[in-house]
């Protein structure tokens, strides 16, 4: 038993600055998941230099911080701002030419994306209803899609 008091002291993790006696396989499986943890937080994102070929290796991962530190310029993932902006406009005008109602049906169609039979709910009125003006709202926004493409 008193080996095993001997065993135990010769390992410690300190906690909160404080030394904490524990087992050597405690010990062992802390050191390496700490060595795992610098391996994904130090090793991927540093270059490192082959003496054999006296070439740099580059990195396997990189972190946004370190790329903008060297004036990386990073493309959006959606459109251009310019094209958004003609978007939005374009989408204004769009909803100008409908009644409040109308917008409000089409907002909740296709853009909250919920069923007729829910929107007639909500609204209350009945499914049919709402079928009739939302084929007659796709109607006047066909004819106005068309006449902007001729103007």
């Amino acid at each position: 038993m008193s080996k095993n008091r001997e065993e135990r002291a010769n390992y410690y993790l300190y906690i909160d600055g404080q030394a904490v006696p524990v087992s050597e396989q405690v010990y062992r499986v802390y050191q390496h998941y700490e060595r795992k943890e610098e391996y994904f937080s130090y090793d991927l994102k540093t270059e490192k230099f082959q003496k054999d070929t006296a070439t740099f290796l580059p990195s396997r991962e990189d972190s946004y911080e370190r790329l903008l530190a060297k004036d990386k310029q990073f493309a959006t993932s959606g459109q251009p701002v310019e094209e958004q902006a003609v978007s939005s406009v374009w989408l204004e005008g769009l909803l100008e030419c409908l009644s409040e109602d109308e917008r409000i049906i089409l907002h909740k169609l296709y853009f909250e994306d919920k069923s007729e039979r829910i929107v007639s709910m909500e609204l209350g009125i009945s499914k049919t209803a709402l079928h009739q003006r939302k084929v007659k709202l796709l109607q006047k926004l066909k004819i106005f899609l068309e006449n902007m493409g001729k103007a």
